[in-house]
C-alpha cells in the first residue's frame, strides 16, 4: 500500500522517497536576500545584459556579459539561457555557494 512517502517497487520494499518541492519556495531568499528563482528568470530573459549579474551584485561580471553580448552579436545568448535553466534546477544552498558567495568574477555555470 502507498501512504504517498514510499512506492512500490514490487517487492514491497519501500524506501524513502525525496521529499517533494511543490516549488513554492524557488522565489523565497535565501539567506543572503537573493532569490534563484529571480536570478533564473533574469538569466533566462535577460541574460544577454547581463541583469542576473548585477542582481546578484556581481557587477564585473554583468559588464563582461554585456560586452560579450555586444561583440558578438547576441550569439552566447545560449549561455544565459543555460545558466538561467541551471539556476531554476538547483537547490538554494548550491546556488548560493556558486553565484552569491563565490570568489569568482565571472561565474557562469
Amino acid at each position: 500500500m502507498n501512504n504517498g512517502n514510499y512506492y512500490d517497487n514490487g517487492n514491497n520494499n519501500y524506501p524513502p522517497q525525496p521529499p517533494v518541492n511543490n516549488g513554492g519556495d524557488i522565489f523565497t531568499p535565501g539567506p543572503s536576500g537573493k532569490s534563484r528563482g529571480v536570478a533564473g528568470l533574469l538569466a533566462i530573459f535577460l541574460g544577454s545584459f547581463g541583469i542576473q549579474y548585477f542582481y546578484l551584485g556581481k557587477n564585473t561580471a554583468g559588464v563582461i556579459t554585456l560586452i560579450v553580448t555586444l561583440c558578438l552579436c547576441g550569439i552566447p545568448s545560449i549561455l544565459w539561457l543555460i545558466q538561467g535553466i541551471l539556476m531554476l534546477c538547483m537547490n538554494q544552498q548550491d546556488f548560493e555557494r556558486k553565484y552569491v558567495y563565490s570568489t569568482s568574477t565571472f561565474p557562469l555555470f
